[in-house]
């Protein structure tokens, strides 16, 4: 039954449809053509790009509006649950409106790019009654329970390190897609988009999160040193080593880079007194222990983790046991955004060591030795400057 209303299905609003909100607005039309949810209300800034979008929500009796703010007054108690699949930069503010006028929320990661703002969406959550699940999909994935509660149980024995690695190409219009893409800051609000708190986000918080050694709990890693460095042509930074310690001792190490040409996909490898254990995107979650035989768990594609997301935060509306991925989670990823950006400088890769493969907008950077480096770096744990990537390169540049 409906907890706020007492009908039959919960009562759904959407706060944008185009960009990564479209992909919420197909996990809702799901629900809703499975008679599991109603999609009361939606707020679209551009209907003149998304006519058939447009034209579906309003053929199921969904009310469009052009402003969030008007939404949230039409629909004030009575929605219960609000979906903000938006820009960095409105994820706080959207996600507090939305408690406020009685709504749950499901916003899309990172939680925010700084810990002013976390804390100030766990006020308003604790106020309302209400609950924030934070988009880090594939939190919600068996695969990643099944792992977290094997580590728990010491299958690999005492956790001693957990590395991840990720390098996904990007082109010049993936910075170019939007006014906060690359930026630090959109306006006066901190934004922080980078490799960390954008396409690789989900991985670095599910490095944290088995490093934790509770349930759900979730490392607080310190920031021991790493390198930043960018070769598009953006605020922020495209390449990233961070090495962090957690209070159990365990030894954290991140690589990430979208300055290259060859892709690969991400992975985190963990050590343990008595074996290992890993977690590959779209591939298999595993562990080994000392009898050195190799358990396995197939995880899904990435549409597979967003359902399964959808599905427990429904399931949280009337379901307090339901697992979603709280504030008090993410606020350890946003914690960590904040540190790399308040102690490490963001570095330009030397023009000469930058090759640029096509043309214009479609453009990617390939810096010459870097993905060798990089996977030598995450072999050993150690940072860029510590690899031969040619002679006359220097990760010193300016």
């Amino acid at each position: 039954m409906n907890p706020i209303l007492g009908s039959a299905l919960p009562r759904v609003g959407l706060i944008g449809i185009s960009g990564y909100g479209n992909v919420h607005l197909q996990l809702v039309r799901y629900g809703r053509d499975r008679g599991e949810l109603v999609i009361v209300a939606a707020t679209v800034i551009n209907p003149d790009e998304v006519p058939a979008e447009v034209a579906d929500l309003r053929a199921h009796g969904t009310e469009i509006f052009s402003d969030y703010e008007a939404m949230l007054a039409t629909h004030a108690g009575r929605l219960d649950l609000c979906l903000v699949p938006t820009g960095i930069h409105w994820h706080a503010r959207m996600t507090i409106a939305a408690l406020q006028v009685g709504a749950n929320v499901l916003v899309e990661k990172p939680l925010s790019g700084v810990m002013s703002e976390v804390i100030a969406v766990q006020q308003a959550e604790q106020a309302s009654g209400r609950f924030v699940a934070v988009g880090f999909q594939d939190y919600y994935e068996a695969g990643t329970s099944w792992l977290k509660q094997a580590l728990l149980d010491g299958a690999i024995g005492q956790v001693e390190t957990v590395r991840f690695c990720g390098m996904w190409p990007r082109r010049r219009e993936y910075f170019q897609r939007n006014s906060w893409a690359g930026r630090l800051r959109q306006g006066t609000v901190d934004v922080f988009d980078s490799p960390l708190s954008n396409a690789f986000a989900h991985f670095a918080m599910l490095s944290l999160y088995f490093a934790g050694q509770t349930l759900p709990g979730v490392a607080e890693a310190t920031l021991l040193d790493g390198e930043l460095f960018r070769a598009h042509e953006i605020e922020t930074f495209d390449t990233g080593v961070i090495r962090l310690r957690t209070p159990d001792a365990i030894n954290m190490w991140f690589g990430v880079t979208h300055a290259c040409t060859t892709a690969m996909e991400p992975e985190i490898v963990i050590s343990g007194t008595n074996g290992s254990a890993g977690w590959r995107y779209e591939k298999e979650a595993w562990w080994s222990g000392r009898d050195g035989v190799i358990r396995r768990f197939d995880l899904p594609s990435a549409h597979g983790a967003r359902q399964a997301m959808m599905d427990t935060v429904v399931r949280r509306l009337v379901d307090p046991a339901a697992a979603i991925c709280t504030t008090q989670i993410a606020a350890q990823h946003t914690r960590l955004i904040e540190a790399i950006h308040a102690q490490l400088p963001i570095r330009q890769f030397p023009a000469e060591d930058v090759i640029w493969r096509g043309e214009g907008s479609q453009g990617i950077p390939e810096v010459t030795g870097l993905e060798a480096a990089l996977r030598t770096a995450y072999g050993h744990g150690g940072l860029l400057e510590s690899v031969e990537f040619k002679t006359e390169f220097s990760v010193n540049g300016s």
